[in-house]
């Protein structure tokens, strides 16, 4: 069978362990505020965001969400709320099922040689972006088109403070809320 994944001689991406779920919402104050009393995961932060460059389909797009995380267990789970723009990756689960589980994530320390597997072993990308926050931090990510294969998007997650990588953790979330980079969510 040519379509079967086992078959397949294309070279796999080989990312390092899922570090994120990724979540759309319709509503991130109730949704933070389910997921804290029901699921016990908490304490929500957002990043102070400075600016986003957004790629979907490889064409620039304007769009405006709200990203709230936490951390359970040594995996981030992000909520995602579209506030406003254009269409983008997560309009469609939107609309189509009211949110829900969108991606999974893994956070790597070169984007570029992760980005040089995908393109490698033929994945292309739904949507990727650049996202500055006000106290400097740069994360660039790329969605790839993994959903006929995996049968969930993919994602891949750099982040880095004046060149340097930094991880995606509380304590990197607790530094950001002394500086003025991050902010606690309330329920």
């Amino acid at each position: 069978m040519k379509n079967d994944i086992t078959q397949s001689t294309t070279p796999g991406i080989r990312l390092p362990r899922v570090n994120q779920v990724g979540i759309v919402v319709k509503d991130m104050q109730r949704a933070v505020a389910h997921y804290e009393s029901l699921l016990g995961i908490g304490p929500w932060f957002r990043t102070k965001t400075a600016s986003h460059e957004t790629y979907y389909r490889g064409k620039p797009v304007t769009v405006e969400l709200d990203l709230a995380i936490a951390f359970q267990g040594g995996t981030e789970i992000e909520l995602i709320e579209i506030k406003g723009g254009e269409e983008c990756i997560y309009s469609a689960l939107l609309r189509k099922e009211g949110g829900g589980l969108h991606h999974v994530g893994s956070i790597v320390y070169s984007y570029d040689r992760a980005m040089k597997r995908v393109r490698d072993a033929g994945v292309g990308v739904i949507q990727s972006g650049v996202i500055t926050t006000k106290g400097g931090t740069v994360t660039r990510y790329a969605y790839l088109d993994t959903l006929a294969q995996c049968g969930i998007i993919t994602e891949i997650i750099e982040s880095r403070l004046a060149g340097i990588p930094i991880p995606q953790n509380r304590l990197m979330m607790g530094v950001g809320c002394i500086t003025g980079d991050v902010e606690r969510v309330k329920a």
